[in-house]
């Protein structure tokens, strides 16, 4: 982690001589990260269609076997290895960005001592948002991803759809706004980037 936190402090450094803004350098910073991630963004997408491509077998497979835990585990994997899906795919990109994120979120600390107390619109980097605008924002923007990735139409997750939203509201509303505008940054560029995906498989 000390590694990626070296890494992650001279990127904004550099931005920072660039744009002359710790606020933009943040912007910046976030927006290559989503750019680097970007192939397992990709693959994390294909590895879900093809999940959801593979449903309706998998109902019929629950509903023919289910009395059964052993035999329906392994007509489900043969039914993968069939189709030349791995289950894990999907899990496998979001566990290679953790460390990632935890290094962002690191050195985006107040504590680090990266960022100095420096002001950025209506805000102090290091003091969470007076007008909680960043966090209603946060909320905002989840619920537009969970929207786009059809959790309205699973009966399970439609639940999650407007429960998670409000979470990130109450997480993040006395985070120090630095890092609420690396989270909205990361989450607007996360809807782009499933905008333009989504449009591509249709």
């Amino acid at each position: 982690m000390e590694f990626l936190y070296t890494i992650f402090e001279h990127i904004l450094k550099l931005m920072h001589q660039f744009t002359g803004s710790y606020g933009l350098a943040i912007i910046g910073l976030t927006i290559l990260i989503k750019i680097i991630l970007l192939p397992l963004t990709l693959k994390q997408d294909k590895s879900m269609r093809a999940m959801k491509k593979l449903q309706p077998q998998l109902d019929k497979l629950k509903q023919q076997f289910g009395n059964d835990p052993q035999l329906l585990n392994q007509k489900t994997m043969e039914l993968y290895k069939e189709n030349k899906v791995n289950p894990a795919g999907g899990c496998l990109p979001l566990i290679v960005q953790l460390p990632i994120l935890w290094a962002l979120f690191g050195v985006l600390r107040a504590d680090r001592g990266v960022i100095p107390s420096e002001s950025f619109l209506w805000m102090n980097l290091l003091q969470p948002d007076p007008y909680y605008i960043l966090p209603v924002l946060n909320g905002v923007v989840s619920f537009v991803q969970q929207k786009m990735t059809g959790a309205d139409g699973n009966p399970q997750m439609k639940n999650m759809m407007y429960i998670f939203p409000v979470m990130m509201v109450f997480i993040s509303y006395k985070m120090p706004a630095g890092l609420q505008i690396y989270w909205l940054t990361s989450s607007l560029v996360g809807v782009i980037q499933q905008y333009l995906i989504i449009k591509k498989g249709e």
